[in-house]
């Protein structure tokens, strides 16, 4: 082979190894992009379905709905196996027994949650998962306590309690539950960007209101001028008004061409919801929560003496509201006969 030959062959060879490398980088996108399909849809439904009229609009968003949906399966990863509820697990389980003062508190939230009833009957379902969602409250009392074997009165206790609980999502079994809250969780990421757009176009619409008005005011102002006006109001004082109007109005059209950039084309609202999902964790957080307790809700130190149980939870925290989350599951026999 000839150096001529060798050289060709070398880069024939590179040309071939790379069309090979993009042609395995345009499949495992492809694959990439099938196994998003149905999670960008929902986002963009959710959203701003206009930016379907973006080219490769879903190829856009992919990145960011995988970041989003990776960060999901986490949160849900975070969230333990379904708590049973009955009057049973009351009495044995410490963490059922913490969520609720008596057995009665736990019935009540079963008869009375809305669409539990309907999903048995619908379903001839026997048992039902759900989450539960509740606020956590630490109030603060005087008791008893052991300080080592001498039982200590008046001694500064936090008690913990569970309020507002409700049940949400409904389902036949845990896997249905999980992969309902995935989807559900994706769409409410989605909806916070539909919120950031319509927090923009409010912004602009009152800028432009702004600007109508100061415009008014200046015609107005402009047109009392070539009458009569002179006349009957100091002139001095005209000339400071018009140019204070037309003043605001410089700073009101700076500031609408300002408003008007983040969405100025429907590229700008997809890249607003790509800015969303892409910090995921600034819309949506979930903190583990480690905390021991006695029977009576008392607040333990890992080192305290008296008895008592650890439980574990997982405390949601979404828009500056905190609430706890639980898989639960219950059967249809829990519930009072309709």
């Amino acid at each position: 082979m000839t150096n001529d030959q060798g050289f060709l062959h070398q880069v024939f060879g590179g040309l071939a190894a790379f069309a090979q490398q993009h042609l395995a980088e345009h499949r495992r996108h492809q694959e990439r992009l099938a196994a998003m399909r149905d999670a960008i849809e929902h986002v963009v439904d959710a959203s701003e379905p206009r930016i379907r009229l973006v080219g490769n609009y879903a190829d856009k968003l992919l990145g960011a709905v995988e970041t989003a949906s990776l960060y999901v399966e986490k949160v849900l990863r975070q969230l333990p196996p379904a708590a049973t509820l009955d009057a049973r697990a009351w009495s044995r389980d410490p963490q059922v027994n913490a969520f609720f003062a008596t057995t009665d508190d736990l019935q009540a939230l079963l008869a009375e949650a809305p669409g539990i009833q309907a999903f048995f009957k619908e379903n001839g379902a026997e048992r039902c998962y759900a989450l539960m969602l509740m606020i956590k409250q630490e109030t603060e009392s005087f008791g008893t306590a052991l300080r080592g074997d001498v039982l200590v009165r008046d001694v500064r206790q936090i008690r913990v309690s569970f309020s507002r609980h409700r049940l949400f999502f409904p389902a036949i079994n845990e896997k249905q539950l999980r992969e309902d809250l995935q989807q559900r969780m994706l769409v409410f990421l989605a909806t916070r960007a539909l919120e950031r757009i319509n927090y923009l176009r409010d912004q602009r619409s009152m800028l432009e209101e702004q600007r109508r008005r100061l415009q008014a005011q200046l015609r107005a102002l402009r047109s009392h001028a070539q009458g009569l006006q002179p006349l009957l109001s100091p002139t001095d004082s005209s000339m400071h008004r018009e140019t204070a109007l037309e003043q605001r109005l410089i700073q009101v059209e700076k500031d609408l061409v300002a408003a008007r950039k983040p969405l100025a084309t429907l590229d700008d609202y997809l890249k607003q919801i790509q800015q969303v999902l892409s910090q995921p964790e600034t819309y949506l957080q979930a903190r583990p929560l480690t905390l021991r307790l006695t029977r009576l809700g008392i607040k333990l130190s890992p080192q305290s003496p008296e008895p008592g149980e650890t439980i574990s939870l997982i405390e949601l925290d979404s828009l500056g509201e905190q609430r706890i989350g639980v898989l639960v599951r219950f059967g249809r026999e829990t519930l009072p006969p309709v």
